[in-house]
C-alpha cells in the first residue's frame, strides 16, 4: 500500500498516535509540527526522542494498577463461563467460546483504557504501520481507529515501511544430522508412517488416531501406536477454506443479554466514560465473530471427524484449548469419539503468573491430558474449567535427550543469554508493560552481560510475528559491547545450547526446559514482575540450579561477581548441584527418566482402544 499524503494536512495536528520512528520522521518531512505530541508504547520511539514530546500511552499502567486489571480476569472469566452453563441449550463448549472471547477482550480494553476523554472530541490524527509481519498478519499498530471512529475529528493515514524484510522461525543453517538428533527416531517413523497409511486401505485398520496438530510428545505417541497396527491420520476442518459456511446466523440474544452487563460494568471500571460506548460495541463485534467461528468450525470439523463403524478412534491434539479445539470437542462429543491431548511445554506447574490463564489449559476441553509431572497435573485439575482425566507420564524424548549433546562452539562464547524478551503491544502476563521490560533488559545488558570477562552470545528470542516496526532498543547496547555477539537468526534454541558452557536465562516459560535438560549449568533470572516462579518451583530450583532474583539487593553486582567467576569454577559449583538437580527436575519438569510416549500410548491402548 502507498503512503498516502496528498489529501492530508500534517500540519494541523498536535495530538498524534504512532509506534514506528520512520514513520514519525516521514510525518515530520511531510509537515507535522516539530512540537506536536507523539503518543506511542513503542520501546524504540520512547528511548529515541528523549524530550517532552513523546509521550508513553501506557503510563497509567503502574505495576500495581496492572496487576490489579489482570487478577480480576480470572475471576471474571469463571463468572461468564458458569453463567453461560446455566443458560438452557447452551453446550459447554460455547461455554467455554464466550468465556475464552471474554479473556482474550481483555487485551483490547488494556488499550482503550489508555485514551482519555478528550481524545474523543479533539483532533487527533494515527499513523498506522503497514510492513513485513509474519503469518498471523499485522499487529504492529494498536486499534486507535477502532476505539476513536465516533470522533469526527480523527484522521488515519498510512505509512509502508521501506527497506522492509521480516524473517519468522526455521531451520535454515542448522544441518539435517542436527534436527535429526533432536528429533530423534520416533520422528521419522511418524513421518513415514503418517505418509504410508494414507495410501494404505482404510479396510486393513481397525483403530485410527486423528491428529489435528502436532507437539514432542503426541509425536512419540503417535510413533508408538502405528507399531501397533493404529492408523494416524492429520486432520482439518474443511469449511475453513471454503465460503460456504461463510457467514452463520449469530443471533444469540440469551448470550448477549446475560453478558453484556458483566462486561459493561468491566469497561465502565477501566475506561473514560466516552470510551465505554465504544469499546462495547467492539465487545459485541468480537463476541459475535468469536460465535460464528466455533459454529463454522463445529461443521467444518464435522465433515472430517465422522464416526467409522468399522474402527475405533480417538483424537490427539496439541493445546486444545481455543475455539477450534471447542469445535472439535463438540464435533467427538457428538461421536463419541475421546479427545487425547498430551502437554506441551514447561509452564504451568512453574509460572505464577499461568494461575490466570486456566482457560487456556488443555483439561479445559480434553477428555485425557498426559502431563510431564504430578505438578503440572495438580494445577490442571485445580483449574475451575477441569474437565478431564490426568495421567503424568514423563517429558518426551526429545527433551530428555539434550543431556546427551555436547559440541565445540563456533561461536567461542562460553556463556550464552537466552533472551524472552518478547513485547506484546499492550496487555501480557506481566506486570510490566513494553517499555518497562526494554528498560530491565537493557540494564541487564549494561550492568551485567557487557562487564563480564568472558565472551557472551545474546540470543534474541525468536518471535515469528512482528510487534513494533523498529528494532530492538536493547540491541544497540549489545551492538556496541566489545564481549557480546548477537545471535539473531530465527533458530530454536533446542538447536544451540549444545554449543555452550554455561547458559542464562529468565522468565518462568517454556524456553527454560530446554537449558535445564541439557545438563549443564543453569543461571535463572527470576523477574517478579515478568512472569516469575510461583514460590514452591522458586524454592526447588533454586537448589537445582543457580537462581537470582531481580528484586534482591544489589541484584545486579551479585550476578555480576557470580558469572566473572571462571567458567571451571561455575561448573565446579554446578557439580556440587547434581543430587537437588535430579530432585528438581523429578519433581517439576519429568517425573520419570525415559519412556513418556510407551507409557502414554500403554494408557491409550488399554483404556480407550
Amino acid at each position: 500500500m502507498e503512503n498516502i499524503t496528498k489529501d492530508l494536512d500534517f500540519s494541523i495536528y498536535k495530538n498524534v498516535f504512532c509506534d514506528s520512528i520512520q514513520a514519525i520522521e516521514w510525518a515530520y518531512k511531510n509537515g507535522l509540527p516539530k512540537d506536536a505530541l507523539i503518543r506511542t508504547n513503542s520501546p524504540a520511539v520512547l528511548l529515541r526522542y528523549k524530550n517532552n514530546n513523546i509521550s508513553n500511552i501506557e503510563e497509567r499502567w503502574t505495576v500495581d494498577e496492572l496487576d490489579n486489571f489482570q487478577r480480576a480476569i480470572q475471576k471474571l472469566t469463571n463468572d461468564v463461563f458458569d453463567l453461560m452453563l446455566n443458560i438452557n441449550s447452551i453446550e459447554r463448549e460455547l461455554a467455554l467460546t464466550v468465556a475464552l472471547s471474554v479473556h482474550q477482550f481483555q487485551k483490547l480494553l488494556y488499550k482503550a483504557a489508555c485514551l482519555e476523554e478528550n481524545d474523543f472530541t479533539e483532533s487527533r490524527l494515527f499513523i498506522y504501520v503497514d510492513g513485513e509481519v509474519g503469518p498471523a498478519g499485522n499487529i504492529m499498530n494498536s486499534p486507535w481507529n477502532k476505539l476513536l471512529s465516533s470522533n469526527s475529528l480523527f484522521s488515519t493515514v498510512r505509512y509502508t515501511l521501506l527497506d522492509d524484510e521480516w524473517k519468522v522461525l526455521t531451520t535454515k543453517g542448522v544441518s539435517y544430522w542436527k534436527r535429526l538428533s533432536v528429533a530423534g527416531y520416533e520422528t521419522i517413523i511418524f513421518r513415514l508412517a503418517t505418509k504410508l497409511m494414507k495410501k494404505l486401505p482404510k479396510r486393513i485398520f481397525k483403530k485410527e488416531i486423528l491428529m489435528p496438530n502436532e507437539n514432542e510428545l503426541n509425536i512419540e505417541i503417535a510413533s508408538l501406536l502405528t507399531l501397533h497396527g493404529i492408523k494416524i491420520t492429520k486432520i482439518q476442518p474443511k469449511t475453513l477454506l471454503s465460503s460456504k459456511y461463510k457467514v452463520l446466523d449469530t443471533n444469540n440474544k440469551a448470550i448477549y443479554d446475560t453478558i453484556f452487563p458483566v462486561m459493561r460494568r468491566r469497561v465502565e471500571k477501566w475506561v473514560t466514560p466516552s470510551a465505554v460506548d465504544a469499546t462495547m460495541s467492539m465487545f459485541e463485534s468480537y463476541l459475535k465473530e468469536q460465535i460464528n467461528q466455533f459454529k463454522v468450525l463445529v461443521i467444518g470439523w464435522g465433515e472430517v471427524v465422522t464416526k467409522d463403524s468399522g474402527m475405533k478412534q480417538a483424537v490427539l491434539a496439541n493445546s486444545p484449548s481455543n475455539i477450534s479445539g471447542y469445535a472439535l470437542s463438540c464435533v467427538c462429543k457428538k461421536n463419541n469419539i475421546p479427545l487425547l491431548s498430551s502437554q506441551h511445554g514447561v509452564t504451568v506447574e512453574i509460572s505464577k503468573m499461568h494461575s490466570m490463564l486456566q482457560i487456556l489449559l488443555d483439561s479445559t476441553v480434553s477428555d485425557v491430558v498426559f502431563s510431564y509431572n504430578l505438578k503440572a497435573t495438580d494445577a490442571e485439575k485445580g483449574s475451575h474449567f477441569d474437565n478431564a482425566k490426568h495421567y503424568a507420564v514423563g517429558m518426551p524424548k526429545r527433551l530428555m535427550r539434550m543431556r546427551s549433546r555436547y559440541e565445540i562452539s563456533k561461536y567461542l562464547s562460553p556463556i550464552v543469554y537466552i533472551s524472552t524478551n518478547l513485547y506484546h503491544m499492550g496487555f501480557s502476563i506481566s506486570s510490566n508493560t513494553d517499555y518497562r521490560n526494554s528498560i530491565c533488559e537493557k540494564k541487564l545488558v549494561n550492568k551485567v552481560l557487557s562487564r563480564l570477562p568472558h565472551k557472551v552470545c545474546y540470543k534474541t528470542y525468536p518471535e515469528d510475528n512482528r510487534r513494533y516496526a523498529d528494532k530492538d532498543p536493547v540491541l544497540s547496547d549489545v551492538d556496541i559491547s566489545d564481549n557480546i555477539e548477537i545471535f539473531s537468526e530465527k533458530i530454536d534454541m533446542r538447536y544451540l545450547v549444545s554449543k555452550y558452557r554455561v547458559l542464562v536465562t529468565t522468565c518462568a516459560t517454556s524456553t527454560l526446559a530446554w537449558p535445564i535438560m541439557s545438563g549443564k549449568p543453569v543461571v535463572f533470572i527470576n523477574q517478579k514482575n515478568k512472569s516469575p516462579l510461583i514460590d514452591d518451583a522458586l524454592i526447588s530450583l533454586s537448589k537445582g540450579i543457580f537462581v537470582f532474583n531481580d528484586q534482591d539487593e544489589s541484584f545486579h553486582n551479585k550476578l555480576l561477581t557470580f558469572l566473572s567467576q571462571p567458567i571451571e569454577e561455575i561448573e565446579r559449583l554446578w557439580k556440587e548441584k547434581r543430587k537437588a538437580h535430579k530432585e528438581m527436575i523429578r519433581e517439576y519438569f519429568s517425573m520419570h527418566e525415559s519412556d513418556a510416549g510407551r507409557r502414554a500410548a500403554k494408557i491409550i491402548l488399554s483404556e480407550y482402544f
